[in-house]
């Protein structure tokens, strides 16, 4: 039997939530993978639905198939996933909803609210052309307002294919539309066109299914993005045509780079899958974004997504993009990593090289000494602003990714061959227990071969760890052990 819009009203019943519990939903398409902006969507809408008990929705938006991207709606979940931002309920599919579009649609025809449009592509174009020649706002002219239900039977009976377009009432009100953050805008009607809802094929536009799905999943605040304010007086205008409330609108602002242009989805860094290649921590990622579009009462730079829920309210979000800098980027999720217990670092970094298939013999070298491994990551852990810079930051104390250096690298700190094997043999003969033995083996043998102190230390350093630059050299040497600093010198002078 045919459904009506009553029985999905029956179907989909109103929530029994707290009179303050907002319903949230994100709808991404999965005609691009996820990006910045989706990622900041969600976590205002989880945010709104943490504060008060309510629920979040995933709703995946599929009704444009031809530009489907394949692997777009997997990523949109693990992403979510990642973020630590779940939804309560979904993901829903709008391709699996068709039946409840047409029905909706079909409801408008019947109750005059929408029309029967037979007109055809090639009508539409040169209807176009006209009003741009004649400098006038192009938009559909009504043509098909006037037939008849006895006219439409008869082309659709002879095989003429139809959309749906919604009735814009004439009228000359404003349509006011408040909006969270930006407070009430007004529309002048004049400018909205009959717009088609329903197309040939039986698939709905964004309009119809997206009002008609806000609907029935009873969503008390729609979070957008700001492109989509333009659209805001037509939805309010279908809302009417059923007779339904609208819910309340929020739109978000367009992210900017630090030239304060939009952020371009086309570009690599806004995909929400290259942040996660560069090693940031989930939570510091959503840390990051709750700062770019909200000042903390107390201007903490550092809090959680709850503390965020509990204090943000929508009047406090921005109405102008704001800046994503990759520095504070750097310095939250640096906070973040600075605060983990070494074993908690491994764990993050062991996983971050799996998952991008990084470093197999480093993974294998760390699984067949953990607790080595955990005392690395104890030594300074704030060094590292993602855990991609634990590789060129930590990599020299494992052996797989240690090179011996060449004699060239060590004679850019001291020029005589003769000298250079002297202090290393010296130093690797010393007895080396303390970081008091070792300040006074390196003061000693610079002493006797007429060099400065620092000597040593570099030349030291160079041999055990490949780099110039390390933390301090005792503590590197005390977690290496005697036999891997004598095993490196070992391997330096041989190269010599």
């Amino acid at each position: 039997m045919t459904k009506t819009l009553a029985d999905f009203e029956k179907q989909f019943p109103e929530r029994n939530l707290a009179a303050d519990a907002e319903v949230v939903r994100i709808g991404p398409s999965p005609t691009g993978m996820p990006h910045i902006g989706t990622a900041m969507q969600a976590i205002i809408n989880k945010a709104l639905a943490l504060k008060n008990g309510g629920v979040f929705v995933l709703r995946i938006e599929d009704t444009d198939q031809a530009r489907t991207i394949h692997g777009a709606t997997e990523a949109i979940i693990e992403s979510l996933q990642w973020l630590g931002v779940e939804p309560d309920e979904g993901p829903f599919y709008q391709s699996e909803r068709l039946e409840l579009y047409q029905t909706a649609a079909k409801h408008l025809v019947d109750n005059g609210k929408a029309y029967h449009c037979f007109c055809s592509a090639e009508r539409l174009q040169r209807l176009r052309e006209q009003q741009t020649e004649a400098k006038v706002m192009t938009k559909y002219d009504g043509k098909c307002r006037s037939l008849t239900k006895e006219e439409v039977q008869a082309k659709h009976a002879a095989g003429e294919k139809s959309v749906v377009r919604m009735i814009v009432p004439e009228s000359s009100d404003k349509i006011v539309i408040n909006d969270l953050v930006r407070g009430d805008i007004e529309f002048d009607p004049s400018v909205l066109d009959d717009s088609v809802l329903l197309k040939s094929d039986g698939w709905p536009t964004y309009h119809l299914a997206s009002v008609v799905d806000d609907h029935f999943m009873r969503i008390t605040t729609v979070v957008r993005g700001e492109e989509w304010i333009s659209s805001a007086p037509k939805h309010v205008l279908i809302y009417r045509a059923f007779d339904w409330q609208p819910p309340k609108f929020l739109h978000t602002v367009l992210l900017r780079d630090t030239d304060r242009r939009k952020l371009s989805k086309r570009r690599d860094d806004t995909g929400i899958s290259w942040y996660r290649e560069q090693g940031y921590l989930p939570e510091g990622f959503s840390n990051f974004l709750t700062r770019v579009m909200w000042a903390h009462p107390e201007n903490k730079d550092i809090y959680s997504l709850q503390e965020f829920a509990q204090l943000v309210t929508p009047r406090a979000l921005p109405s102008t993009g704001p800046i994503v800098d990759i520095k504070l980027l750097n310095f939250i999720n640096n906070q973040y990593i600075s605060k983990l217990t070494p074993q908690q670092l491994l764990k993050k970094f062991m996983a971050y090289l799996q998952e991008f298939n990084l470093q197999p013999d480093l993974q294998h070298e760390i699984n067949t000494n953990q607790a080595y491994a955990e005392k690395v990551m104890s030594l300074e852990p704030e060094r590292n602003d993602t855990l991609a810079q634990v590789l060129p930051n930590s990599g020299f104390f494992f052996d797989c990714l240690y090179k011996a250096p060449e004699a060239e690298d060590l004679k850019r700190i001291e020029h005589n061959h003769t000298t250079i094997v002297t202090i290393l043999n010296a130093v690797k003969e010393s007895v080396i227990d303390s970081a008091e033995a070792w300040s006074r083996v390196a003061k000693e043998t610079a002493a006797e071969y007429n060099v400065k102190n620092k000597i040593v230390f570099m030349l030291t350093r160079m041999a055990l760890t490949g780099k110039d630059k390390t933390p301090p050299l005792y503590e590197v040497m005390e977690i290496m052990g005697p036999e891997r600093v004598g095993s490196r010198l070992a391997q330096t002078l041989a190269n010599l």
